[in-house]
C-alpha cells in the first residue's frame, strides 16, 4: 500500500526507509507465498496425466493463497503502523475502503495467477523433454537389446555338419582336417569378439567369408564355387559384423546345396554416391523350400533397420537364374 502511496507522489509523506520496508516485506511475502504454491502444486497436480479438475484445483489454490497473503499483509501493516511507524492516520486513509481492498486482493490474485501459469508451462515443458529423455534412453536400450540379440548368430546346424564333415575327413585327410579346425575356431572367435561391435572394417569380414567358405567346401566340395570382386576403397568401409557372412550362408544354404550340379557364388563390393554396396550373387532361383522360416534374411533387415533406418536398403531378386542379394549402407 505504501508503495502505492509513494508511487502516487508519496502523499503520506512516508520516509524512505519505511517505504523500503513495506517494498521488501511485500516481496518476501511473494516469494513465500509463490513458493508454497510450487510445492502444492507439485504435490497435488500430476503434471503427466493433466485433467480439466485439476483446472479448478489450481484456482482453489490460487484463492487460498491470495486471501492467506492479504491477511497476512494486513496484520503487517496493522503492525507496523501503529507501533513501528506511528503513522495510525494510515490506516484511516479513504485508500483503506473495502473496494480498494479488493482491488488489492484482485491485483494479487491475477498476480499469482500469471506466476501459476508460468510456472506450470515452465515445468510441463521440462517434464516432457524428461519424459522425452526417457523414452529416448528407452529406445536405446531396446535397439541395443535388439542388435545384441541379432548379432553373431552362427547357424547351430552349419557348426554340427561343420564338426561332422571334419571328423570324417580326418579319417582321409588329416593335414586339411586340422585346416578345417582352425579356420571354424577362428570362425567361432570371430563370432564371439566381433559379435559385440555394431561395426567393423570389410577387410576383417572378408576373412571370416572366407574361412566360412572353405569350411562349406568340405561338403559341397567341387559343387561350391567362390568368386570375389572387391573395391579396393571398400576394404575400410565400416559395416555390420557378420551380415556379408550371413549372405552367403544364405546363398549355399537356399542355392547351391539345392543344385545337383552346385553353382557359383560371386561377392562384390564397390562405392557409389557415398555408399557402400555389397552383392552377393548365386546360381539358383528364389523358390523358397516349405521349412523356411527365412530367419538369416529377417535378421539381415532387422539389423540395418535399426542401424541405419532408411539410410540403407535390402533387396533380393532373381535375374536369369541367378539370385542377387544387394545391400546398399551410408558410408559416412
Amino acid at each position: 500500500m505504501a508503495l502505492s502511496y509513494w508511487a502516487s507522489g508519496n502523499e503520506l509523506s512516508l520516509k524512505t526507509w519505511q517505504i523500503i520496508m513495506d517494498f521488501f516485506v511485500v516481496i518476501l511475502l511473494s516469494i513465500f507465498f509463490t513458493h508454497q504454491l510450487k510445492r502444492i502444486i507439485n504435490k497435488f497436480i500430476p503434471f503427466d496425466a493433466l485433467k480439466l479438475k485439476q483446472l479448478f484445483i489450481v484456482i482453489g489454490f490460487l484463492l487460498a493463497a491470495t486471501v492467506l497473503f492479504y491477511s497476512a499483509y494486513t496484520i503487517y501493516n496493522k503492525f507496523t503502523y501503529t507501533y513501528i511507524y506511528n503513522r495510525i492516520d494510515v490506516l484511516e486513509h479513504p485508500s483503506q475502503s473495502l473496494e480498494n481492498n479488493l482491488i488489492f486482493a484482485l491485483n494479487y490474485f491475477i498476480y499469482f495467477a500469471m506466476w501459476t501459469v508460468f510456472y506450470v508451462a515452465v515445468k510441463g515443458l521440462m517434464e516432457l523433454n524428461k519424459s522425452r529423455e526417457t523414452r529416448l534412453k528407452l529406445e536405446s536400450n531396446l535397439k541395443e537389446s535388439q542388435l545384441n540379440t541379432l548379432k553373431g548368430q552362427i547357424n547351430p546346424h552349419f557348426m554340427f555338419n561343420s564338426l561332422n564333415n571334419i571328423r570324417g575327413l580326418m579319417l582321409e585327410d588329416v593335414p586339411r582336417a586340422r585346416n578345417m579346425l582352425t579356420r571354424l575356431s577362428e570362425t567361432l572367435r570371430y563370432s564371439l569378439t566381433k559379435s559385440t561391435l555394431n561395426s567393423i572394417a570389410l577387410e576383417d569380414e572378408l576373412d571370416m567369408v572366407r574361412n566360412f567358405i572353405e569350411i562349406s567346401k568340405i561338403q559341397l566340395e567341387d559343387r561350391l564355387q567362390f568368386e570375389e570382386k572387391i573395391d579396393k576403397k571398400s576394404l575400410n568401409i565400416l559395416i555390420p559384423p557378420m551380415i556379408i557372412q550371413m549372405l552367403i550362408e544364405n546363398a549355399i544354404k537356399h542355392g547351391i546345396s539345392s543344385l545337383k550340379e552346385g553353382g557359383l557364388i560371386v561377392l562384390s563390393t564397390c562405392l557409389i554416391d557415398h555408399q557402400l554396396q555389397i552383392k552377393v550373387t548365386n546360381t539358383g532361383t528364389l523358390r523358397t523350400s516349405k521349412d523356411s522360416t527365412e530367419l538369416g534374411l529377417k535378421n539381415i533387415k532387422q539389423r540395418l533397420a535399426l542401424l541405419y533406418g532408411e539410410k540403407a536398403d535390402f533387396k533380393l531378386e532373381e535375374i536369369e537364374n541367378k539370385v542377387i542379394a544387394s545391400i546398399n549402407i551410408p558410408t559416412a
